[in-house]
């Protein structure tokens, strides 16, 4: 009874330190325009990086889109995208952040990863795993530790 009640610490525990992590699919994006800045900066690392470079490019929206750059111009620019295969035209104005290169196809989930996204991701999965471990020890020393219950006493006869 009471390892039943440890996989319930450990399921309700695990659920809450991943959900973060979990997109909401039922929210709106919160979209807010790009600043002039912004839109300098994402021109600057196209105009740098130059045709036929491979490029990630994270939109506002979070859509990603992975290939190589094939035509820039003053207020867009253009890819071929590898996943889609067709040429994706992209406003400076819709960009994020655009990374140079990109990741293998991940066969399971059917995505392209370069490495963990941000610093934050990481910490979040080193505490995680971290909290887990712990909390297995913890479980594991608690069930090594008890009694065993006592047998029944036999069950009374009746005359």
């Amino acid at each position: 009874m009471r390892l039943h009640c440890y996989f319930q610490i450990f399921a309700i525990t695990f659920a809450l330190i991943f959900a973060n992590s979990a997109p909401a699919y039922c929210q709106s994006p919160q979209n807010k325009p790009a600043s002039s800045s912004q839109i300098q900066k994402v021109k600057d690392q196209i105009q740098k990086l130059g045709v036929a470079e491979d490029v990630t490019v994270i939109l506002l929206s979070g859509v990603e889109h992975y290939g190589a750059i094939s035509k820039i111009e003053p207020d867009s620019f253009e890819i071929a995208e590898v996943d889609l295969r067709q040429m994706v035209a992209i406003a400076y104005k819709d960009v994020k952040k655009v990374e140079k290169g990109y990741g293998e196809m991940n066969s399971s989930t059917g995505k392209r990863q370069k490495r963990v996204k941000s610093r934050s991701d990481l910490i979040w999965l080193i505490a995680g795993v971290g909290s887990l471990v712990g909390l297995g020890l913890w479980g594991a020393s608690k069930v090594k530790k008890r009694e065993p219950t006592p047998p029944f006493p036999p069950f009374p006869r009746i005359p």
